[in-house]
C-alpha cells in the first residue's frame, strides 16, 4: 500500500510539473494555440468602423467553453437585451463562430463569421465582417476568478 502511494503521488507530481513546463513553454512560444475559454468583458468595439458606446452604456460578457460560445448584453437593472450563441473553431489566429440562437431573430448573427484574433495579456482582440458586411473591431477583457 506505501509503495502505490508513493507511486500515486510521484504520478501527481509529474503531471503538475509537466502542465507547467506546458504553459510556461506556451508564454514563450508566439506560434501557442490561443486560450480563449472563460469569461470576456467588452471594453471597446467599432462597428462600421464607427466608435461604439456600447461598452459604457450597458454590459456585455461573452463566455467560451472548449466548444461553444454564448454572449448577452445587458443593462443597469439586469435585463438582457442582446445575446446569441453557438458553436466556434479557433485555427491559428482565426476565431470562425457559427451562431445557433439569439434572443431576437438577427439574420446577421446566424450562420458563420470568421474574425482574425488575437490574446495579448488579459485582452482579446478579434476583427472581421459579418456576412451582411458589417465590419468588426472588438477588445475584450478576460474576467479573471475573484
Amino acid at each position: 500500500m506505501h509503495v502505490f502511494r508513493l507511486f500515486s503521488l510521484a504520478l501527481v507530481v509529474s503531471v503538475v510539473l509537466a502542465t507547467q513546463t506546458v504553459a510556461d513553454e506556451s508564454k514563450d512560444d508566439p506560434e501557442a494555440e490561443i486560450n480563449l475559454v472563460g469569461t470576456w468583458k467588452l471594453v471597446s468595439a467599432k462597428y462600421g468602423g464607427q466608435e461604439s458606446t456600447l461598452p459604457q452604456a450597458a454590459t456585455t460578457l461573452k463566455h467560451i467553453t472548449p466548444t461553444h460560445y454564448t454572449w448577452l448584453t445587458y443593462g443597469e437593472d439586469g435585463t438582457i437585451t442582446r445575446g446569441a450563441g453557438g458553436t466556434y473553431t479557433l485555427e491559428g489566429d482565426e476565431f470562425t463562430q457559427t451562431g445557433m440562437y439569439d434572443v431576437e431573430p438577427r439574420k446577421l448573427l446566424k450562420g458563420k463569421n470568421t474574425y482574425k484574433c488575437r490574446v495579448e495579456g488579459n485582452k482579446w482582440y478579434h476583427t472581421g465582417m459579418l456576412a451582411n458586411g458589417l465590419t468588426i473591431d472588438e477588445v475584450w477583457e478576460r474576467i479573471e476568478k475573484e
